[in-house]
């Protein structure tokens, strides 16, 4: 059985999907651009062949990193079903690419220039929003001696630091640890995915208030998604200083979704979403109506913001996914007529 969850592997690298899903009992699948399909002429595997491939699983539920496998290591996420094992298996790159070959827009260029305030990726899950964010936090230490400090507790994709110099051996709990940081002078936090907790997030602010860069990723659809988020992270005794400190300190949210390539065998394509802080998106920050940030971004092209709808309506114009795919996510379908 080992040779053919390895056969599974290699045909995931092969077509670039961001996950392989292996259930015993089942037949095996793949995520690709966002969207689970079938592996063709995959059969069931049977029971405890996940367990023979591991080697080992503790407990119900746990994630690690193991491999390699097909020349590659692997984040897996295993837990138990009522008929058996099951697994998701994430291939890790090796090394963290190029903010500029990525294919983002040129305007994000321009947060290369920052050296305060908080920025954030943001996707649903498998976006590739982690990647991006990695690159950005990589480019920004290799461009200068930064103090960095490396909160991100999954560790899925090596931060390259240049010359900065990484803070270590930090205790304690995040907000601790920022803390820390901040006594020793940190000009660069990477806290990877947000963990969802409001004391967390007043920390992270008040870091990226202190004159801190902080960079971390937020699973949302859009730059609403983003900001109701956070804002739901808060108590309700303190979101209203949430969203005063929100509208201070944000300096960008970059969302970005992977689409089936139009043509066979062409892979994902991105689309993108960003937002800049301008003082017309902070009072709407602040005032409660963050709703209204999608207007916003659309009247805003020539500050560089850029909405996803608009983002989706040119890939399709210009070939590069199908309306079908595009259809998916646009938020106004006549568009794509």
């Amino acid at each position: 059985m080992a040779s053919e969850i390895e056969s599974l592997l290699e045909y995931a690298l092969n077509i670039g999907a961001s996950d392989l899903i292996v259930t015993e009992g089942a037949p095996s699948a793949v995520r690709f651009a966002g969207r689970v399909c079938s592996v063709p002429d995959s059969s069931a595997l049977p029971f405890g062949s996940l367990l023979e491939f591991l080697g080992s699983i503790e407990g119900e539920s746990g994630t690690f990193i193991g491999g390699p496998w097909v020349n590659t290591k692997w984040r897996v996420k295993y837990f138990r079903e009522a008929m058996g094992n099951a697994a998701i298996f994430r291939p890790l790159m090796a090394e963290c690419p190029d903010f500029a070959s990525l294919g983002a827009p040129p305007v994000l260029d321009n947060l290369l220039g920052l050296s305060s305030g908080l920025v954030i990726f943001a996707g649903p899950a498998c976006s590739g929003k982690t990647v991006t964010a990695t690159s950005y936090v990589s480019a920004m230490c290799s461009s200068g001696i930064l103090r960095f400090c490396d909160l991100d507790e999954g560790h899925e994709l090596p931060v390259n630091i240049g010359e900065s110099l990484k803070l270590v051996n930090t205790v304690g709990t995040i907000p601790e640890k920022l803390e820390q940081g901040l006594r020793g002078g940190t000009d660069l936090f990477w806290m990877g995915d947000f963990d969802g907790v409001s004391s967390t997030l007043i920390h992270v602010l008040r870091a990226a208030e202190a004159g801190a860069l902080v960079v971390m990723n937020v699973t949302a659809g859009n730059a609403v998604g983003v900001v109701e988020a956070l804002l739901s992270a808060a108590t309700s005794e303190n979101r209203d200083l949430v969203r005063t400190m929100l509208a201070a300190a944000l300096k960008a949210v970059v969302v970005q979704r992977l689409l089936p390539a139009a043509a066979e065998g062409g892979g994902a394509v991105p689309a993108w979403e960003i937002l800049f802080n301008t003082q017309n998106v902070a009072a709407h920050i602040r005032g409660g109506d963050h709703f209204k940030l999608s207007s916003v971004m659309a009247a805003s092209s020539s500050e560089g913001m850029l909405l996803m709808d608009d983002c989706l309506v040119e890939l399709v114009r210009s070939n590069y996914v199908t309306a079908e795919e595009a259809g998916r996510y646009v938020s106004n379908p006549a568009r794509l007529a």
